[in-house]
């Protein structure tokens, strides 16, 4: 008897799961509580310029069989950082990682759907939604951050969400700013008297005019102390020394850079909850070792392969 599958979340690592179940003909249901797929993972492009409301530059391992597959093959360009450092930038924005993935998926995917808690009935899952519905499910694959997972775990396993209680999260403002190149006096600047989470830039033509320069940078901020959109632009205009910005975006991700994983007892916490997780559910995630976007990819597909290994034997 094959299982079916439940995925709790739509973002990077759900639908990396997702197609991984895809792949081996396993029957799931996706709930996403936006009403996009991807999480941060968005592209906005605004007067010529193409800006990532999420992550924009990844590290590259030397083989990723996941790029010909999605036929992304061809969507990748190198990049610098001012650091020296070598990453790899998608032409189409993140966002066309998303898409890829979930063009290739058939199987039932509810958007604007949230979870409030999980329990266990006889051999089957059962899933309680806030708007009072109730689903169940052969297997379930919990790709939510620890903050929601944590009060899903509740009813189903406590201890788990007693683990997952107070996983901490720095806050991270992720701004886009399209300039004209001519203006930028210097390019290659990072504002090293502020707390950057990143800094790129990038005039590549796929990305901006022919005349342009985009700066993708990502700002921490203490909680409670984030200025407004526009006060945040007028600032960078300020530190950067830019006469005349084109275009910008500004987003803000509560859990946009765990924290979790820097604590010196978090590998021994992780591998107590995976013991404690009962058979039939994985929790996947950017809080949950894989915090990098391939591993993120990766770790979802690993975990889609051993539910779909276990549903398959139950």
């Amino acid at each position: 008897m094959i299982r079916d599958v439940v995925i709790i979340g739509g973002g990077l690592s759900g639908l990396s799961a997702a197609y991984e179940l895809e792949l081996r003909g396993v029957p799931y249901r996706l709930i996403e509580v936006k009403k996009q797929l991807g999480g941060s993972l968005c592209s906005t492009r605004r007067e010529g310029f193409l800006m990532d409301d999420g992550p924009f530059a990844f590290h590259l391992p030397a083989e990723w069989p996941l790029l010909t597959e999605l036929g992304l093959s061809d969507s990748l360009y190198p990049l610098t950082s001012p650091a020296g450092k070598s990453w790899q930038v998608f032409k189409e924005g993140t966002a066309s990682l998303v898409n890829a993935l979930a063009g290739r998926l058939t199987g039932t995917i509810i958007h604007r759907m949230a979870v409030s808690s999980i329990g266990q009935l006889d051999e089957r899952f059962t899933l309680c939604m806030e708007n009072g519905l109730m689903w169940d499910a052969g297997a379930l694959i919990v790709a939510a951050p620890a903050r929601h997972a944590e009060r899903m775990f509740r009813t189903l396993r406590p201890e788990v969400s007693q683990r997952l209680a107070g996983f901490p999260y720095d806050t991270v403002v992720r701004v886009g700013i399209g300039v004209r190149r001519e203006a930028f006096q210097h390019p290659g600047r990072r504002i090293w008297d502020m707390a950057v989470a990143y800094y790129y830039e990038t005039d590549h033509p796929d990305r901006v005019p022919s005349d342009g320069l985009l700066i993708q940078l990502g700002l921490r901020f203490q909680a409670g102390q984030i200025p407004t959109p526009d006060e945040l632009i007028t600032m960078l205009q300020s530190r950067l020394n830019l006469p005349e910005i084109v275009t910008n975006v500004v987003t803000h991700w509560p859990e946009a850079d765990p924290l979790a994983h820097l604590s010196a007892g978090y590998e021994a916490n992780m591998r107590t909850i995976e013991t404690l997780l009962p058979p039939g559910v994985a929790l996947i995630g950017s809080d949950y070792r894989q915090t990098d976007l391939v591993g993120r990819v990766e770790q979802g597909r690993a975990a889609a392969r051993r539910i779909a290994a276990w549903a398959a034997g139950g």
